[in-house]
């Protein structure tokens, strides 16, 4: 992850698309979850808004929790989420390549769901709906059965929390085989 001041006193951390130390550049793909909702803009979404293609930004650092590391061992790697980990498991999937396969379920907006089933390919998609985590909790219920090596879920705190216990139930997973990194929480700010 690396860390963006997006305003005089606010931090949000995205996930690099590609990073070239010698140059000096990266690239991130955004997920603009605000897109055509109403009200303000949250802190990133006002700060990616006002950006364009081009505009230097100062970047705090590349940094990843411990915990959160994925593993190039061969098998099967499972990913839950939603729409704000869309960017970071299409690096995940580009980095592994041919050593792993990756499976899984995201959640997206109706809207999105074309655009990222063309992003994470061995990830099923599934529309969100007003509930966060109800479209992945609801697929994870009925689940295929699937020999995983390890799992990583991210994205909605609260969902994560109700989904590692299915996930470890459905693939037979330790609770050393299963990842799990919050970037949002319902009820809390700057998680």
């Amino acid at each position: 992850m690396t860390t963006f001041l997006v305003s005089p006193t606010e931090f949000r951390r995205y996930t690099p698309d590609a990073f070239d130390a010698e140059v000096g550049r990266m690239s991130v793909l955004f997920y603009r979850h605000d897109a055509g909702t109403a009200g303000a803009p949250a802190p990133g979404e006002a700060w990616l808004s006002g950006l364009a293609v081009g505009d230097p930004v100062s970047v705090m650092g590349l940094e990843t929790t411990r915990s959160f590391r994925a593993c190039a061992d061969p098998g099967t790697v499972f990913v839950c989420g939603d729409g704000t980990t869309v960017g970071l498991w299409n690096s995940m999937i580009r980095w592994l390549g041919d050593r792993a396969r990756v499976r899984g379920v995201v959640e997206v907006p109706p809207r999105d769901v074309p655009l990222a089933r063309d992003l994470l390919p061995g990830v099923e998609i599934v529309p969100q709906t007003e509930q966060p985590g109800e479209a992945v909790l609801s697929w994870l219920d009925g689940a295929p059965p699937e020999e995983i090596t390890h799992a990583y879920l991210s994205g909605h705190g609260q969902t994560i929390q109700l989904a590692r216990g299915l996930v470890r139930d459905r693939y037979g997973l330790q609770r050393f085989d299963i990842s799990t990194q919050p970037y949002w929480a319902t009820g809390k700010v700057g998680l």
